[in-house]
């Protein structure tokens, strides 16, 4: 700790001027209602955090489960999440945004595996999805983008399923599930689910861009994807909690964003004030995509899962989904803590405040962070670090 008690945080040259401040140990005791926010005599350094954990300003490890239990029990609602007002009547299930043509409802989500290889980047169509996991692959990570409310006409590079798929996806009401392939034991075990599997090549929607070279050729459009489900599947039930259509945020804290090694991958999320949205970095540079666009979303959610060797192929991680764990959400500028809950693979997602209310996010996209908690039999190097 320094003489002068103030916390710091720096900045790197990727960093837009301005998003970093340097806030007083008092200004973010008072910030947090009392509580310690970044936990007592900390030292949180925007840089990239060396591999297995933060430290704090003694020096001492930091594992990114410890940050989410600090943060978690830390964080006081000003006010409730439960005091901001819901939406009324219908709205989409998968963004919360005011529905007029209900027979959207109706129609089939739609899951398609997206590679985050480097070789796979720049990618296409991530900015329209609904919602987007990142989940731990084999060494990069991958995503995981449902689609229901709009569609894009090319979607890619397109990469293989995971055993931890079957259980992730599970609360979309037996969506189309779109991949290139994968291992026979993954596939066995998707096929045997309630989701619909779609392999590159089979039915219409498959597209190969001519720039690119396998892995990393197969794209899709997502429309024809859908139609290979058949009238006996039906839209999905509502994932998550929103607040009304253009009622600002109230709940937790001001703060810019976090930064966040998730396996492989060194990721940055900052709040954009003029555009209301999240926008991403990877790997110390902007995420932008095949069209030019930086990655954007309205929400980020930080919800940490217990990962342990799949069971099909050791070398592949399968991260926990059910149960509760520790949970972050960014939403409309401002951080609540709190915790994510699922009872079965059936059932959405529930994010709940350390008061037990529910967390209601800004009506748009959601990008789901899955960095691994550290506490299951993969013991993980993945670090977070808020950023004021």
């Amino acid at each position: 700790m320094r003489s002068n008690d103030q916390p710091r945080i720096t900045s790197d040259d990727t960093t837009p001027q301005g998003l970093w401040t340097s806030v007083s140990r008092r200004r973010a005791l008072a910030l947090a209602g009392g509580a310690v926010l970044f936990g007592a005599c900390s030292d949180w350094s925007a840089e990239k955090p060396s591999a297995g954990a933060t430290t704090n300003g003694a020096g001492d490890s930091v594992p990114s489960s410890d940050v989410a239990t600090s943060l978690n029990t830390s964080i006081t609602q000003l006010p409730s999440a439960s005091t901001v007002p819901a939406p009324v009547g219908p709205v989409a299930p998968l963004t919360g945004r005011p529905v007029t043509d209900t027979a959207m409802l109706l129609r089939v989500a739609l899951v398609v595996k997206v590679s985050n290889d480097p070789g796979a980047r720049p990618q296409t169509g991530l900015n329209d999805p609904d919602i987007i996991f990142e989940a731990w692959g084999a060494g990069p990570t991958r995503f995981a983008a449902v689609w229901h409310s709009t569609d894009a006409d090319f979607v890619g590079p397109i990469r293989s399923c995971r055993e931890q798929d079957v259980n992730l996806v599970g609360g979309f009401n037996r969506a189309v599930f779109a991949c290139s392939g994968g291992n026979p034991g993954n596939i066995a075990l998707l096929r045997a689910s309630d989701l619909l599997l779609i392999k590159e090549g089979q039915g219409p929607g498959w597209q190969l861009d001519p720039t690119r070279n396998r892995p990393h050729k197969t794209h899709a459009n997502t429309a024809l994807l859908r139609s290979n489900a058949g009238p006996d599947r039906s839209g999905p039930s509502q994932q998550f909690r929103y607040r009304a259509e253009g009622q600002p945020s109230t709940a937790g804290l001001a703060i810019s964003g976090f930064n966040m090694q998730i396996q492989q991958v060194f990721a940055q999320w900052r709040y954009d004030i003029p555009t209301g949205t999240y926008l991403r970095s990877q790997d110390r540079a902007p995420h932008v995509l095949a069209d030019g666009k930086q990655v954007s979303t309205e929400n980020v959610v930080v919800m940490w899962l217990d990962y342990e060797p799949s069971r099909i192929d050791s070398r592949s991680p399968a991260g926990n989904s059910t149960g509760t764990n520790a949970a972050m959400v960014f939403t409309g500028g401002r951080l609540i803590g709190g915790t994510w809950s699922r009872t079965t693979r059936l059932d959405p997602f529930v994010l709940t405040d350390i008061d037990g209310a529910p967390i209601l996010l800004t009506p748009g996209r959601t990008f789901v962070e899955l960095p691994n908690s550290g506490k299951g039999v993969i013991r993980g190097k993945d670090t977070f670090t808020p950023v004021v």
